[in-house]
């Protein structure tokens, strides 16, 4: 491996996660899907006999790639990140860690699923820039400290208009 991969695996897991979009595709008989989701790499000790290996823990799942606005559920995985809960960690806590905020993160997986679908449209109606991804962050975040609110696809909607001044 080379230098920035050790340095990238030796930061703390309050520092930076690195999640990344996770595109896995699936066949279904003739059909292919493609199902995105956040994810984020962890290292898994070997067990029974296994070699130890990076695997990826799925933070959340957004879907069926075809619903989705892909380069806003890039975003919203970088938004995500930068909201997740920090947790104290040692060397070697990575794996407990991540599971950890995939816990807390899955809470409001329907509202990110909102968020990122075609359906709503929500890139269009979002500041260019650097302001886009706070107004992303400040509604993960308010999702993050009220999970149970408005859980429904047409309640995350009527919130999310309301926030953004669309009526």
């Amino acid at each position: 491996h080379d230098a920035a991969w050790v340095a990238n695996q030796e930061r703390s897991a309050t520092e930076s996660l690195s999640m990344y979009l996770r595109k896995n595709r699936v066949r279904c008989g003739d059909t292919r899907r493609t199902y995105l989701s956040i994810a984020h790499n962890v290292w898994w000790s070997g067990e029974n006999g296994k070699k130890a290996q990076s695997r990826p823990v799925v933070i959340a799942s957004f879907g069926v790639e075809d619903k989705i606005d892909i380069d806003l559920a890039r975003e919203v995985v970088v938004a995500v990140e930068n909201s997740a809960p920090k947790f104290p960690t040692r060397r070697g806590d990575g794996k407990a860690a991540t599971m950890r905020i995939a816990q807390e993160i899955r809470k409001v997986e329907p509202f990110l699923k909102v968020l990122v679908s075609r359906e709503l449209g929500l890139a269009e109606h979002l500041p260019p820039g650097e302001e886009r991804g706070r107004v992303l962050e400040l509604l993960i975040r308010e999702k993050l400290a009220e999970p149970q609110s408005g859980q429904r696809p047409k309640e995350i909607l009527a919130h999310l208009r309301s926030r953004l001044g669309g009526g």
